[in-house]
């Protein structure tokens, strides 16, 4: 494993609420004294050297994880521990989301599937497939973000409204590190074949069954469905997104635990390092 040294073993933040700045992800992220030393130090401490080894380039971090996970508050912490100079003044990242790339809602709705029964039905009602997504549109922007242009555009999503935001962040030339986190970073068949390829450091997350349940029903519900339609998009969507999702978890450089709590409990290395 990468040397600790440079990463400071007591940080002022530890205990404390980490800002994120991100309205749609919990502001409450602790992360306590043991959970850094054990797991955050030595993961940033690898993150670094690699991160190093790959300058002058940008380096691309892959961020995959089932539904409800946790994939954005990980990247967000990511993002904002870098902010804070953990691994260094001349690290500048960025965490972008991979959902910016769902096709609009109206184009959802319009366009329809027919199911193995015969029946059609929106493509609306499958959103978070991978089908819905535009993967074409999300190849050619991670093309741009490994080539490093002066700025790249990449959308956003809002789990307010549904819909995409286009144009949302904006990467400029001299970010040199860059979380990108979703479902699919990972999948590496059909139009999404050779994504994975495209990040120098894959991660996957996982976490308890139930909490990762409970976690989606929260965000469906404050999306605005009901109980009964959080629980059914959960069983009908979101657990057979899971089961794609998992599907790649053997691609990955390295495999993180989350407890119940949110909080991380291993990280596995897919190499000897």
């Amino acid at each position: 494993m990468a040397p600790l040294d440079p990463i400071e073993p007591f940080p002022w933040f530890l205990q404390k609420h980490l800002d994120l700045q991100n309205p749609e992800v919990p502001a409450n992220t602790v992360i306590s004294a043991t959970e850094w030393s054990e797991h955050w130090r030595p993961l940033l401490a690898e993150i670094l050297e690699r991160f190093q080894k790959k300058r002058p380039h940008r380096f691309m971090v892959g961020i995959a994880g089932p539904p409800g996970v946790g994939k954005t508050i990980f990247a967000e912490q990511l993002n904002w521990l870098v902010f804070k100079g953990v691994i260094g003044r001349d690290a500048r990242s960025m965490a972008l989301p991979m959902d910016g790339f769902h096709f609009p809602q109206d184009l959802l709705k319009a366009t329809t599937k027919k199911l193995p029964d015969g029946t059609e039905i929106h493509l609306s009602s499958l959103k978070g497939a991978p089908e819905t997504f535009d993967v074409p549109a999300f190849r050619h922007a991670m093309q741009e973000l490994i080539g490093r242009p002066e700025v790249v555009s990449w959308p956003g999503y809002s789990r307010f409204h549904h819909d995409v935001q286009p144009g949302k962040y904006r990467v400029h030339e001299s970010t040199n590190l860059v979380f990108v986190e979703g479902n699919y970073v990972l999948l590496d068949r059909g139009l999404w074949q050779g994504i994975p390829r495209m990040f120098d450091l894959k991660i996957y997350i996982q976490g308890p069954a139930m909490k990762v349940l409970s976690n989606l029903m929260e965000r469906h519900i404050k999306g605005g469905k009901s109980v009964e339609e959080a629980k059914l998009w959960v069983k009908k969507i979101d657990l057979v997104n899971t089961r794609i999702v998992e599907s790649t978890k053997a691609s990955a450089d390295v495999i993180i635990e989350k407890n119940h709590d949110d909080d991380i409990v291993s990280v596995t290395w897919r190499e000897a390092q």
